[in-house]
This record gives C-alpha cells, structure tokens and sequence, in this order.
C-alpha cells in the first residue's frame, strides 16, 4: 500500500464566535433565530457576545447504515459502527452486501475453503468494504472501523487497516472519503499514531472519555476522535446518584467542552466528533464541535439538515476552559512505555472503565451478530462451491431418465429408484419439499 496519500481538505472545521450548537430553523423564522441565539450566549456565564450571524458548519454525519435514510438527508458523511450495521444485518439491503463479499471472497481463492476462520475474516474485510461503497454513492464521506475485538493489539489493528483501505483504493475511492475507526485503548492510539503517521491512513479513535485520554489521542495525530455523550454523562449522573440539569455546569458537559476547547486553543488538527446524543439539550451546551453523529431519529427532526457551532472565545473563563487551557502541551504519552492510563486518577479510570470497555462489550456482543450473518453466507457459498452436481439437482431426479447423466459423467438414479417415488406419501413430501424448501443458485426453477 502506498504510503504517499493526499492530505484532504477538511470540511469540518467550526467557526469562530460565540457558543453553542443549534439546529437551523425554516428561513422565514431565522433573524428571530439570530437574535435568540446571541441573547442566549450573552447570559450565558464566562462567555463573550459573538457575532449575530450563525455558521452552518458542524458537520451532520448518519449514525445509521438505512440507505433510504442516507438517500434522503442531505448529510455529509456515514458513521459506520458494530452497532448500527448490526441492527440492520438482517435486512435485504446489508445482507445483499455479505452475500457479495462471500461470492468474491470463496471465488477468488483467497484463502483455503477448509479454514473458515480465515475465510470469515476476509469476509467481513469485504462486507465492509462492498457496504462502505454503496453508502459512498449516497454520501460524501464514511467512517468505517477495524474489529473492535483486536483492542489489545496494536499490530493487528494496523494490518487491519491497512488491509481495508487497500481495498477502498483499489475501487479508486478518492482520498480523505474513508476514515477508520478503532477504539482509543493504549493499543487503539498507538495503532492509530501509526496508521496516521507512517501510512498516512485518516483515522478515528472512538470512546474517548475524558480531556486526558482526548490529549492521548491528540498527540496519536488521529484526524478525528469520538466521544460518546450519553455514556459519559451517565457515569456522572450515577455519581451522583441522580439526574443532573443539563446546563453548561454539568460536569460531563464540563468534560466534553473542555476537549473541544484544548483543541481550538492548542490549534491542533485533530477534530472532534460527538455520538450518542441523548436530547437536543445535551448538544446545545457545546461548542467547538466539528462534527455530530445522529441517528435516524435525529436526523428526521433536523430542520434543513444544517447545524450551527462556534468556538469557544479566547477570553472565555468557564470551567471547561480553564481545564482545557491547564492541561498538558504539547502531550507525550506517546513517550512513555507506561501509557496514558498510569497518569489517569482512580476517578478517572473508572470513567475510562464506563465509557470505552462497557462500550467495548457492547461492540463485541454486535460483532457476534455480524459474525453470525457473514459465517451463514460464507457456508453457503463454501457448499456450492464444494457440493456435487448429484446433491445440487437431488430434487429433480424423479423427472431425469436413467441414461440421463450429469456434467461430471455421474449416474443419477432413475425414478423407480428413487425411494420416495415407491410411495404416494414419499412423492407428496418430496413435492413438498419442492415448493417450500430454499432456492439453490444455479438450477432453473422456471
């Protein structure tokens, strides 16, 4: 794979102003829009008045695989994950993609047909891939990921990758339109500073939890990172052990905010995209924020597909802002044999514990059910691909005369041959049979 990719010019860069991400209203309502917006960020503590005029440039990325959904907003890219692609591998349209990859993968030779752990494997590779260049007709730009089940290996997350942006490539997708998602444990980010670094792979890590691990991260030169709301104000709020206004005062809010300040005060090229957002609430309270994934639902309720974001002002005093501007940089845990975890406090790791490894369980628990539909195309296929002409036309031999061949030069049996054309019953159930059982690839029904 060639190591000399293109620098992409990135669209999701958030402008300077004043505070907050909003959904933009129908034209005729938006002056009033304006005016509410800069009335609501001057009463808001610590914040400076910013410029009327809104910017429309907080990227909206799908947090769903539904191509209908895809097709009919007007977004800027696909965020792919174990989950969402799990929710929907049962449906014709994901399916159809792992049936192709297993076509391709068992007709191409790619690995031996007796090792069907490999061959699920490569599989999997190229389900992604055939998905990721359907979704790549409907949108500008996917977000993809590697198997989160290789958290703890850094090598093998960076093959990997490797391995499926190769194949992006070979289709000729351009460059920058394909991130990889892998998640942000110590192995994650130091695959991650490789992929970025030495391959020029553009690359996200996801679970960030907190402004230590996001500063990790950072310095991995990742182009994008991902933190997931709900998960890390829920850690707060069972802290607390109840529910916390949400208000700029929230401390997960104060967490997220803050990750996103370091970033636009530390003029660093990393951007930062946040998932799993509970209520419009919760996203209102950020600011800085390159890029929002939402789900089906979020996004039907968008009105004109378009989100508004600032920076944080230079002269902002809030507690995220503070947090941001005291933390370390230039960061070097990258340095360290030890990692970012051993600088982490008790109450920290414990949020790490929350946020990425209860998510890496989840993301395994979806990867199971991937595995589940792929292992069923890949088995398939293998026996078409294996079986005999006799076992592939077995359901037609009662109407093939003895003298009847097949192309292998194999005698099939005549009807009166045949045990169940000795009985009524036993061609009753062989019609049966007929009519109710799976279609086979390759036999004329018609």
């Amino acid at each position: 794979m060639s190591t000399s990719r293109r620098k992409p010019p990135s669209p999701w860069t958030p402008q300077q102003g004043s505070s907050g991400t909003y959904a933009v209203g129908i034209h005729d309502g938006l002056t009033k829009f304006k005016e509410d917006l800069t009335n609501i960020a001057r009463r808001l503590p610590g914040l400076t008045k910013g410029p009327p005029l809104p910017y429309g440039n907080a990227a909206i990325i799908g947090d769903t695989v539904d191509l209908q959904t895809l097709a009919f907003h007007e977004i800027q890219g696909c965020n792919l994950t174990p989950e969402n692609v799990a929710e929907r591998m049962e449906t014709n349209d994901i399916r159809y993609h792992a049936w192709v990859a297993a076509k391709r993968v068992v007709e191409e030779e790619r690995v031996s047909l007796d090792n069907e752990p490999e061959l699920l494997r490569a599989t999997t590779e190229q389900f992604l891939v055939e998905l990721g260049l359907a979704l790549l007709d409907l949108v500008p730009q996917i977000v993809t990921f590697v198997d989160p089940r290789l958290y703890e290996d850094a090598p093998a997350m960076v093959t990997a990758a490797r391995a499926l942006m190769a194949r992006f490539d070979a289709a000729g997708i351009e460059d920058g339109r394909v991130i990889v998602t892998v998640p942000a444990t110590e192995q994650g980010v130091r695959a991650a500073h490789e992929l970025s670094t030495e391959h020029s792979i553009h690359t996200n890590l996801t679970l960030v939890s907190g402004l230590l691990h996001a500063t990790a991260c950072i310095e991995a030169g990742v182009n994008l990172m991902t933190m997931s709301v709900g998960p890390l104000l829920e850690w707060f709020e069972q802290k607390i052990g109840g529910a916390y206004p949400i208000a700029p005062g929230h401390p997960g809010i104060e967490v997220i905010q803050s990750c996103a300040s370091y970033i636009q005060f530390n003029g660093v090229r990393t951007r930062l995209m946040t998932a799993d957002i509970r209520t419009w609430s919760e996203l209102k309270q950020l600011n800085g924020l390159a890029a929002v994934a939402l789900n089906q639902q979020q996004l039907d309720r968008i009105p004109r597909h378009t989100l508004t974001t600032w920076f944080p002002s230079p002269e902002d005093a809030s507690a995220a802002s503070l947090r941001a501007r005291q933390a370390q940089w230039p960061p070097t845990f990258l340095q360290s044999k030890k990692g970012f975890m051993s600088a982490m406090s008790a109450e920290s790791r414990s949020m790490v514990s929350a946020v990425l490894f209860v998510g890496l369980g989840k993301m395994n628990i979806h990867m199971e059910k991937i595995d589940g539909v792929i292992r069923q195309e890949v088995r398939r296929r293998v026996e078409l691909e294996t079986g005999d002409l006799r076992s592939l036309y077995s359901r037609d031999t009662e109407i093939l005369t003895p003298t009847q061949t097949t192309t292998k030069g194999r005698m099939l049996p005549s009807p009166s041959e045949s045990p169940s054309a000795k009985s009524p019953q036993g061609r009753f159930e062989k019609d049966k049979a007929r009519e109710t059982g799976p279609l086979i690839e390759g036999v004329d029904y018609f």
